[in-house]
């Protein structure tokens, strides 16, 4: 019976944990396009509503650690990325098992990426991914590192 509960138990546990999402990520406002002036900016948002009893770790978590959280834009050439992306605050705390101070984020943060095209984009559609990289984490269980894609759709108008 125990040579049984070894064979079993290793995939029971490994299916369980890929079943697990405890991260949903959504954009705020949902998904109507965003306009955008040829020339300018515009922020998007998104948000990741993390279950309670987990955790995310920051965009700025130092290496040597759990797997930061990384944001990209993929998609059209012209869009691309002006500054930086800008989260909250992120909490700080000890985490014995990596043995450094981790920043994490839990319950729903939220991050502000600013798109913008040149001033010589042409006018109309463009079809962009948010990428969210990220490991989650409980006080007991850390599951393997995930990428989420959100799809955005910005639409370009003349100056």
């Amino acid at each position: 019976m125990n040579k049984l509960i070894l064979v079993v138990l290793p995939p029971l546990l490994a299916t369980t944990a890929l079943s697990l999402k405890p991260v949903k990520w959504s954009v705020v406002g949902g998904n109507a396009p965003r306009t955008v002036v040829a020339g300018r900016a515009v922020p998007i948002t998104v948000q990741a509503d993390i279950a309670k009893g987990w955790h995310i770790y920051s965009l700025t978590q130092k290496p040597g650690g759990p797997i930061p959280l990384r944001i990209a834009v993929q998609g059209i050439g012209d869009v691309s990325l002006r500054g930086s992306i800008k989260g909250p605050k992120p909490e700080k705390y000890f985490d014995k098992n990596f043995g450094m101070t981790t920043e994490l984020y839990s319950g729903s943060p939220r991050f502000m990426i600013p798109l913008a095209v040149p001033g010589r984009a042409s006018r109309g559609a463009r079809q962009v991914q948010v990428t969210a990289r990220y490991q989650v984490c409980s006080d007991k269980l850390c599951l393997p590192p995930r990428t989420d894609t959100l799809q955005v759709v910005l639409r370009v108008s003349a100056k």
